[in-house]
């Protein structure tokens, strides 16, 4: 009786060591064209060259208005959790073009 138990159970743990069988492909996705562009304003071309790889500029120009304070927090959280490639010596520029698109009129958005 206890032969009959020990087979199923060697067989479940050479299964164990078998390798995945998991085979990844490359997939690409197609972005929608975003029609708005950003106004000019000082620092757009920081944010156009650090930030418009995730986001595009619609979402930008539609973030809740907040302090500079604030925009410094998001950059560095975009950084810090999310890993994206900003570079250090922009913040400055993204956080003063992100504040001061906030504060256009909505038609110059």
């Amino acid at each position: 009786m206890m032969r009959r138990a020990i087979l199923p159970a060697l067989l479940l743990l050479a299964a164990c060591d078998s390798p995945a069988k998991v085979a990844f492909q490359d997939a690409s996705i197609a972005l929608p064209d975003d029609p708005i562009d950003l106004p000019e304003g000082p620092g757009r071309d920081a944010v156009l060259e650090n930030c418009t790889a995730c986001h595009s500029p619609s979402t930008m120009l539609q973030q809740p208005k907040v302090s500079a304070e604030k925009w410094e927090s998001i950059v560095g959280k975009m950084k810090k959790l999310y890993k994206a490639p900003v570079d250090d010596a922009a913040v400055p520029a993204i956080v003063g073009y992100m504040v001061h698109v906030q504060s256009l009129p909505e038609g110059e958005r």
